[in-house]
């Protein structure tokens, strides 16, 4: 993806930034519109082409977060040229790569404070949608047809099973803290860069998407137990409550990613995910169900 180059706007932005001549390079996403690294004599940025969410994350939300002590990007320019809404920002000098568990329990800590943001006590300044945690029939029929006709009828069958519904006052979330998305200053500032997904919801579906993979269930209770330690909202449910609701958000999320891939909403980039997804889904949902089973309504 190259810039316009007749958006003398945003082009003269990156060179207030980078200085000319300037070059691009693509980043890989598995989903949106498009991200480049844009570089010149001066320094870099990223130019990300991206989604109203996110745009109003970073005009009304991003200083109220940054306000908290959290790391999110500084932001030089934001707008919109031929229809694409596009966000000019910091290059982060390092993003997290393997082991990515290698500052989980910071990840951890910024998340609990990120969700001490809820709607009540901030003046709403900007839109962002209120999401619930559940999938729709719709999601169930695109998800399932992507298996073969046995397996298929036995996703559908699980899916339409009671699962825990996850009931609470909604906060802020980030709605893809996935090991990929966060990066590192040089003071050592954790950063979450990816806000595309931010909304209203439930917090569990922030730690669902931290747990990552098929997580194990000891492996999702060493991240609740973690986080309702430091946890600032004054709510110490169970931990096997917390435990059921982060598994079925995770149950969620891959419902909804394999959803949007039969509707053609995800990048090729996608395909490694939706291949784990058929390969593994099933098997791990058995071995969850008698986890989550006792918190069914």
């Amino acid at each position: 993806m190259n810039i316009n180059p007749q958006d003398e706007i945003l082009h003269a932005q990156i060179v207030s930034i980078t200085g000319k001549p300037v070059t691009s390079t693509p980043m890989m996403g598995v989903g949106g519109p498009g991200i480049l690294k844009v570089q010149g004599p001066k320094g870099e940025a990223v130019l990300k082409y991206t989604t109203a969410i996110e745009a109003a994350f970073y005009k009304d939300w991003a200083d109220i977060v940054r306000h908290k002590g959290l790391g999110v990007p500084e932001v030089y320019a934001q707008g919109e040229s031929a229809g694409k809404i596009w966000v000019l920002m910091e290059s982060l000098p390092m993003v997290l790569g393997h082991p990515y568990t290698q500052r989980l329990s910071d990840q951890i800590a910024y998340l609990s404070v990120l969700h001490s943001l809820d709607q009540n006590p901030i003046a709403m300044a900007g839109n962002l949608p209120e999401r619930s945690v559940m999938w729709t029939a719709q999601d169930i029929d695109d998800a399932a047809s992507l298996w073969d006709d046995d397996d298929a009828h036995a996703l559908t069958s699980f899916l339409e099973m009671p699962w825990p519904a996850l009931t609470s006052k909604k906060t802020l979330i980030s709605g893809d803290p996935n090991p990929t998305n966060w990066g590192e200053r040089n003071t050592g500032q954790l950063v979450l860069f990816d806000w595309a997904e931010a909304a209203w919801s439930h917090p569990a579906y922030d730690l669902a998407v931290l747990c990552g993979g098929f997580p194990e269930n000891t492996a999702v209770k060493h991240v609740v137990k973690q986080y309702l330690d430091r946890y600032e909202i004054p709510t110490k449910d169970d931990i096997d409550q917390w435990m059921s609701w982060v598994l079925t958000a995770k149950l969620v999320s891959y419902v909804w990613f394999a959803a949007w891939w039969r509707r053609g909403q995800m990048t090729t980039a996608a395909r490694p995910g939706i291949t784990m997804l058929q390969n593994g889904l099933l098997s791990w949902i058995r071995s969850i169900r008698q986890k989550v089973s006792p918190f069914v309504a």
